[in-house]
């Protein structure tokens, strides 16, 4: 475990930052995590106080966090409570908090279930996303991957994994370090697509509480994200979203669907009734209590395979929780 937690640097006025007065935490471990704060921060249209831990200063050197927690090794109980204490205090009255790490990286691995344990001392709403290793890893790291998600889970309210073997399976032309960047590009989705239904900038808004009832103890998640232009366009969004390659499984059996739908202000009742249809249709639950919200953006569109560009078309974004079987 660790031998040390220092806190190494606040660049920022940390706290200060809310989202329609919900204070946002996104804590990134190792590496992957440090990488995604930095797309994060880049973007500067996230609304978070973003906290970098890392056992490799070179990491934290590069890293565009507000606070940065140097942890020197992973081997002594005096340096995890040295850790806990420092979270303990960055966590001071926030209202929810993201977790973003690889999992089998023993850095992410260990400090997930850490830093998500405090959170749910703290009684705070935690959103885990990790990414899955290929399978052609090591097996070691594969073992440390399956135990450190289920013991994640035991303290996070939702843990979304990412596969990065499907990502591998379905750009099998490209260099493996742009898998990574696919993969890291889908942690900055999955996080958007939850703050912008916290923005309130759409004709159907939700607001924390909402949120919240979804999001809290859900156990198995799954998530799917789509988009599409022209004609039928909100049948192809939703259609695209619920065959995202990076779903582990169909939204079949889902109890609560939380639902972004992003498009411009031209957007027509009857498209968003097509889209929820099809989303309930889906789950095959009589008794499915979807939660959605809508989202405006006044852009051109870009036929691009990047959910994240913008554009005048409609985006279904979804996460699919509370399953029984």
């Amino acid at each position: 475990m660790w031998d040390i937690a220092e806190d190494v640097e606040e660049k920022r006025n940390i706290g200060k930052k809310t989202l329609n007065g919900v204070k946002i935490k996104i804590i990134g471990i190792g590496k992957t995590g440090n990488n995604v704060i930095n797309k994060m921060v880049a973007r500067q249209d996230i609304r978070a106080d973003f906290i970098a831990v890392d056992t490799e200063r070179s990491n934290l050197d590069n890293s565009k966090a507000d606070t940065k927690i140097f942890v020197s090794s992973m081997i002594s109980y005096e340096a995890v409570e040295g850790l806990k204490k420092q979270v303990k205090k960055e966590l001071e009255k926030a209202d929810m908090v993201f977790i973003m790490a690889e999992m089998g990286e023993r850095t992410g691995t260990s400090a997930s279930s850490v830093i998500a344990e405090i959170a749910k001392s703290k009684d705070i709403l935690t959103v885990a996303i990790v990414s899955k290793p290929f399978k052609f890893e090591a097996s070691n790291k594969i073992r440390l991957a399956k135990k450190g998600k289920k013991k994640l889970k035991h303290f996070a309210d939702t843990v979304i994994v990412i596969p990065y073997q499907k990502l591998n399976d379905l750009y099998t032309d490209i260099p493996i370090a742009n898998i990574y960047e696919k993969g890291e590009k889908s942690f900055v989705t999955i996080v958007k697509g939850i703050l912008d239904l916290i923005k309130k900038q759409g004709i159907v808004n939700l607001d924390f509480a909402d949120i919240k009832s979804i999001l809290r103890n859900s156990g198995k998640t799954v998530l799917g994200f789509g988009k599409a232009d022209g004609e039928d366009r909100a049948k192809k969004a939703v259609e695209r979203a619920l065959n995202t390659p990076l779903l582990e499984r169909s939204i079949k059996g889902a109890g609560k669907i939380l639902m972004n739908i992003t498009s411009g202000n031209d957007i027509k009742l009857e498209e968003i009734s097509q889209i929820a249809t099809a989303v309930a249709k889906s789950s095959e639950n009589p008794n499915l209590f979807l939660a959605w919200g809508t989202v405006f953006e006044e852009n051109k569109f870009e036929d691009s395979e990047d959910f994240e560009k913008k554009g005048s078309c409609v985006k279904v974004y979804l996460i699919a929780t509370d399953f029984h079987d």
